[in-house]
């Protein structure tokens, strides 16, 4: 076989989806209307081309014709509908190209795609645990590791049903350090209350929204 008469693939750009995260991680919010996907006009494209999306290999939209106004570089805006991302889990989306005129097809690279649809901290979240003494004039309390834990985890903190202190989870705490929240000195005295009631929610990178923790009552020393 003469390695001169094999075609190489043609190189194309993967696929991009402006509201997924690098790690192709969409917001759950988003999944209710149709995902709006971006495709480069590749270098080798002429009129009459078509173009499609595939995901997990089977395909989810029209074909696209390429037109005389179709320039290599130029953006093509396809929309995903959200009911192909119904489950959790990583799908996998590319685009096909197919030639009329020698009626072969290439694929583009993967790009991943993530749904998660799972509030972290399933049916129960711990109370926080607050330290011994004082830090600085400031009270330091530590959360507990919680069922779906992950890096960008936002921690928002209630006092006596007040906004406290927030904090986004980073990846060391995973597994080398523990969450610690400072609740400063003067946000606990603006609270104007001897007993204050700690809570907190988590909402992970998908915008998913856990439960309330169990309460933990803080004593102010006057």
């Amino acid at each position: 076989m003469n390695d001169m008469n094999v075609k190489a693939p043609i190189p194309l750009p993967p696929a991009v989806i402006p509201a997924a995260y690098e790690d192709g991680l969409l917001k759950s919010a988003d999944l209710s209307a149709p995902i709006l996907v971006e495709v480069e006009v590749w270098a080798a494209a002429e009129k009459g081309y078509t173009v499609r999306l595939d995901l997990d290999g089977l395909p989810v939209t029209e074909e696209r014709v390429i037109t005389e106004a179709d320039k290599p570089g130029n953006i093509l805006t396809f929309e995903l509908d959200p009911k192909y991302l119904h489950e959790e889990g990583t799908y996998q989306l590319q685009y096909r190209t197919f030639s009329p005129n020698t009626q072969v097809s290439d694929f583009s690279p993967c790009t991943p795609l993530k749904v998660d649809r799972t509030p972290p901290g399933g049916p129960l979240l711990s109370s926080v645990l607050f330290a011994e003494g004082e830090f600085d004039g400031n009270t330091l309390a530590f959360v507990p590791g919680y069922a779906g834990i992950e890096a960008g985890d936002l921690i928002r903190t209630l006092c006596n049903g007040v906004a406290g202190p927030t904090h986004t989870v980073q990846a060391d705490e995973l597994t080398l350090r523990p969450i610690e929240i400072v609740f400063e000195k003067a946000f606990l005295q603006s609270l104007a209350a001897q007993y204050v009631e700690v809570d907190y929610t988590v909402t992970d990178r998908a915008g998913n929204e856990s439960i309330r923790s169990l309460p933990k009552t803080l004593t102010l020393v006057s």
